[in-house]
């Protein structure tokens, strides 16, 4: 049985650690440059950020899933900045081994149902044309495109914003 729930302070590096493994299939896509400096980001993001929730999916013991669920912000991204007054799901990710079984699902639900509880009129994400199955399920869930959270952090590679509302 799957279960779901907040990650304690010591599991942060576990989450870093799955997320990476989750990720690992498009490093042969991108430029490794920009790769190098996106893994390092996200490691440090999901190691030291005290304002956003990682919420696991484990099983037997057994991390699975886990994703971020991020409040609204404004930061400065790439040359951009970008005003987001929706609360955010951030690094969806599902080991290899455990997809196609509900577990992102699940992760989804949870970041949505948070977004319910905080009152909030929608969620949104960021995705990019390397990930076609989470662009496809995420628009299977109801997500549209929100325009006014892309953007480009190395030349043609286009982070693009999708949004849910109202929440159901």
């Amino acid at each position: 049985m799957i279960t779901l729930r907040p990650a304690l302070r010591d599991e942060w590096a576990s989450v870093a650690s799955i997320t990476k493994v989750a990720n690992d299939e498009y490093k042969v896509l991108a430029d490794s440059q920009f790769w190098s400096n996106y893994e390092e980001s996200t490691r440090s993001m999901l190691l030291t950020e005290p304002n956003v929730v990682r919420l696991i999916a484990s099983e037997g013991g057994e991390l699975v899933g886990s994703v971020v669920y991020c409040p609204p912000y404004e930061r400065q991204v790439a040359d951009k900045t970008i005003k987001n007054p929706y609360p955010e799901m951030r690094l969806l990710s599902v080991l290899p081994s455990r997809r196609n079984q509900g577990i992102g699902g699940k992760l989804i639900q949870a970041c949505e149902n948070k977004a319910k509880v905080d009152q909030a009129e929608a969620i949104t994400l960021h995705t990019t044309n390397l990930m076609l199955t989470a662009k496809a399920m995420y628009e299977r869930r109801g997500y549209s495109r929100y325009n006014a959270i892309d953007f480009e952090p190395a030349p043609r590679f286009i982070v693009f914003g999708y949004i849910k509302r109202p929440l159901a």
